[in-house]
């Protein structure tokens, strides 16, 4: 598939409208109020696992907040597969899979004959396409801080954030919000106008109990707390007027029963295709999907053993999956791609190196179900107050976010018209 570009026209906010002033804060004064001249930050929160309705669902009182002050959409579409490195990356790039790169958590590489392994390719450029939104500010002179965004550890043509640290998975969320607020102290030069920070909690414990355990609910009010410990900090700092706040996530969840599981190994034989999911360090557990390579008869073999194998299955040879899926990356999309329903689940028991029960929770299923929603929630002055939109996919939040610092996007796969809806009309479509 040839990824189509759309670049969007910032017409009156253009590259050098929003001018940031040379007033800084001093540590033990007053917070000083933000002048009106200075330009608008974007501060994006990104929770993992939170699905589109879990605010509803849970109590989450600053992001809705947030989104009686601002935006929200009814879901924010997933790009596909639903999974969190492929998601995240494409709300930083504003492109597909099949243009960045990542076309599944860790990706196999024909080219490198290698499979892409986390703490190490998370740091080889090789790996990440596209332009994360980072390096876009950077580019144009706004200075940009990230705190565990997927990709930002990586240089993009010899380039990283300001500010950027290697992923600590145990890295107190307290800290986190420190650090982050921290930026807002130095000299106005010294400080981001971009920033971006990561959270795990919802998806770690959705997916160890089920997304509709009482446990979740403490997930949801612990990162909605983060939410309104940096909303008062930069509030505290007199930013909050020119901030735009940015929530989102990278997909939903759903439950699965683990009686509910489609036994590859009984229909294709692995000693003549190799198969990431079920061969990689993560064993051969319940998987929603499974990306299949091999040699042309080998193929051919497995696809006519799991065409029409069971009901609740489907598989499709390379380039005719969906056209919406976007994953036909050249050297890393799969010969075949085999999907399970929603609820259900692909394994290989012969093939377990370990035995461990499955998760009850999971992602990663067609990016338009329901379950797999994931959360858009925006507020401050580049933004509409009380606004819901409709689903939109999440390509367009690069295109958005350069909207609100001022600068060009990247070349991405945004929707002008979706850009000019959550706006609120501010870049509108050329």
């Amino acid at each position: 598939m040839t990824a189509r570009f759309h670049t969007l026209g910032l017409g009156a906010f253009g590259l050098g409208a929003l001018a940031l002033s040379a007033c800084a804060s001093q540590g033990g004064e007053a917070p000083r109020m933000a002048q009106a001249d200075e330009g608008e930050i974007v501060l994006m929160i990104g929770l993992d696992g939170l699905r589109a309705d879990f605010i509803d669902l849970y109590d989450a009182p600053n992001l809705q907040a947030l989104a009686a002050r601002g935006v929200r959409a009814e879901a924010m579409i997933p790009v596909m597969p639903s999974v969190t490195f492929v998601n995240f990356y494409s709300l930083a790039t504003g492109l597909y899979p099949e243009s960045h790169g990542l076309v599944t958590n860790a990706p196999y590489d024909r080219e490198f004959d290698t499979v892409f392994e986390n703490g190490v390719s998370t740091q080889e450029e090789r790996w990440w396409g596209g332009e994360p939104i980072w390096i876009t500010a950077e580019r144009q002179g706004v200075r940009s801080g990230v705190m565990f965004w997927v990709g930002s550890e990586t240089q993009i043509d010899g380039q990283h954030a300001s500010d950027w640290s290697v992923y600590e998975h145990e890295k107190p969320y307290d800290e986190r919000v420190e650090t982050v607020l921290s930026w807002f102290d130095r000299p106005a030069s010294e400080q981001p106008r971009f920033a971006a920070v990561y959270f795990d909690r919802v998806d770690t414990v959705a997916h160890r109990e089920g997304p509709e355990h009482p446990l979740v609910a403490e997930a949801v009010a612990d990162v909605d707390a983060r939410v309104g410990a940096l909303v008062a900090g930069l509030e505290a700092r007199g930013l909050l007027e020119r901030t735009n706040i940015i929530v989102v996530s990278d997909h939903g969840m759903t439950e699965i029963d683990p009686d509910n599981a489609i036994a590859l190994d009984t229909i294709i034989d692995f000693d003549t295709v190799f198969v990431p999911e079920m061969e990689g360090r993560g064993g051969a557990g319940h998987r929603p999907f499974a990306m299949v390579y091999g040699e042309p008869d080998a193929i051919d073999a497995a696809y006519a053993a799991l065409d029409g194998a069971h009901e609740h299955m489907r598989v499709w040879r390379r380039g005719e999956t969906p056209e919406d899926y976007h994953f036909n990356h050249e050297t890393r999309g799969p010969d075949l791609f085999v999907l399970a329903d929603t609820g259900w689940s692909l394994t290989a028991p012969s093939l377990w190196s370990r035995g461990y029960p499955p998760y009850p929770g999971v992602h990663g299923y067609d990016n338009h179900h329901p379950d797999m929603a994931a959360t858009f929630v925006a507020a401050g002055p580049m933004f509409e107050n009380g606004v819901t939109v409709p689903a939109f996919e999440n390509v367009n939040v690069h295109a958005v976010i350069a909207c609100g610092l001022g600068i060009e996007p990247a070349e991405t796969e945004a929707d002008p018209a979706t850009v000019e809806r959550l706006t609120g009309g501010r870049c509108p479509a050329p």
